[in-house]
């Protein structure tokens, strides 16, 4: 599921809900490296760019390849990001 086309004027990516390995769900384009912390981040087009070795999005968060997983509608739920208009 997406929620978005990538705001990014380089990028034709969409923008994907992803669970963390502490459990915080992000925003992320599935194409290019721009990550949303939270949808008021996205609202504002603020993101952040993880990059190697850590890949950190924002402190005790990291979107380190291997350790994260694309949202599930529970996960949503959870995170309070169901009430969203999720594309298919």
């Amino acid at each position: 599921m997406w929620l978005d086309e990538c705001p990014s004027f380089w990028d034709e990516g969409r923008v994907r809900p992803l669970v963390t390995e502490s459990g915080k769900v992000v925003l992320m384009c599935d194409s290019c490296s721009a990550v949303w912390p939270t949808l008021d981040d996205f609202k504002e087009m603020e993101h952040v760019e993880p990059d190697e070795p850590d890949w950190t999005v924002t402190a005790g968060v990291h979107v380190r390849p291997g350790t994260v997983r694309w949202a599930s509608p529970q996960d949503l739920e959870v995170a309070g990001m169901s009430g969203l208009k999720w594309r298919p």
